[in-house]
């Protein structure tokens, strides 16, 4: 065998036998970060943002900026940095997260945040998503234990007594992820269209 093979063949035993950094890890953000010189002093001031709005810390704020893993084909990178003019577009669902949803079910993890026109597409999303404008969230419950039923039972009379003031959509998709967005009140189902919005047997 070739000193070359030899070599080959070690790297990829150790990386068999090395625990893989999870890509949505602090520590996969931070080398992220480290990547290019203008993302740290960027997400500095988005942090600061968030501080100055009473919204740091909602969610983990590097979740803000991960990347969408619903199709991994179509990941290039494990986080994307939103256009800074569109960062305050997030503050709405924030704060319906903090102060309405995250009492209802507890804790929540962001499955998708901002969308760049070029993973948009790749991914099948509405050409107007309110993802690409960084208006919107699609999150997971942390607790297991809040199935999309529990959302349902919760999240509807929520999202009946306090949206439309707000201009809060939401929608609940398959399993246990649920979208929020402060563009406009509407609602919508595991389908993407509002005759399926289980909101409306309730």
């Amino acid at each position: 065998m070739s000193l070359r093979r030899i070599i080959v063949a070690l790297g990829l035993l150790l990386a068999a036998c090395t625990p893989a950094t999870p890509p949505t890890s602090e520590a996969a953000f931070k080398r992220w970060l480290a990547a290019s010189s203008d993302r740290a002093p960027a997400f500095a001031r988005f942090e600061a943002m968030l501080r100055d709005e009473g919204v740091e810390g909602v969610v983990p704020n590097r979740e803000l900026w991960l990347t969408d893993r619903l199709a991994p084909e179509c990941v290039v990178e494990p986080f994307v940095m939103p256009p800074e003019e569109q960062w305050p577009n997030i503050l709405p669902a924030l704060r319906f997260i903090r102060d309405h949803v995250k009492p209802a079910i507890g804790e929540v993890t962001v499955a998708s945040g901002y969308r760049d026109p070029e993973f948009n597409e790749c991914v099948g999303g509405a050409p107007r998503s309110a993802h690409r404008g960084f208006h919107a969230l699609d999150l997971l419950p942390v607790n297991r234990a809040v199935s999309r039923e529990r959302l349902i039972e919760v999240l509807c009379p929520i999202h009946a007594r306090e949206g439309r003031a707000k201009h809060i959509g939401m929608g609940i998709y398959r399993a246990r992820r649920f979208h929020i967005d402060g563009l406009r009140y509407r609602g919508w189902g595991e389908d993407y269209h509002a005759a399926t919005f289980p909101c409306v047997r309730q």
